[in-house]
């Protein structure tokens, strides 16, 4: 596949996931089969184009969704509109994602800089991302 067709297949998966197709594991084999991809193709693409993998992207796609919303509704109806499957769980994609609350997003109260881990590579994997 030359690199102009992979932009274009990159593209338009990340326009789906960014419009608010969320993407849980046994989706990805269908946002691939919908671009003619293979589950592996897709992943390919993600990783090499992006540094993460389509289902990351789709996580941190949903949570620019909430930090765009924010204040504008309760956290409650914010998870409900954006299909968490609870109020607790935007929570914990804030804390995993950004390293904060979204109270402490909202009150500026971001991690210092160097609180972030390192992540080793398993042995015999250098050049793949570990994260899923």
């Amino acid at each position: 596949m030359d690199d102009a067709s992979r932009v274009r297949l990159l593209d338009r998966a990340t326009r789906l996931l960014d419009g608010g197709a969320d993407l849980p594991p046994e989706r990805v084999r269908a946002l691939a089969q919908g671009l003619g991809l293979s589950e592996r193709q897709l992943r390919r693409i993600f990783q090499d184009e992006i540094g993460v993998s389509p289902k990351r992207y789709a996580r941190i796609a949903r949570l620019r969704r909430v930090l765009s919303r924010i204040g504008t509704s309760s956290r409650a109806q914010l998870a409900v509109d954006l299909g968490f499957s609870d109020q607790p769980h935007p929570n914990a994609e804030f804390r995993e994602l950004l390293g904060v609350t979204p109270r402490g997003f909202v009150e500026r109260r971001f991690p210092r800089a160097g609180q972030c881990k390192s992540i080793a590579l398993p042995a015999g994997r250098a050049g793949e991302h570990p994260l899923p």
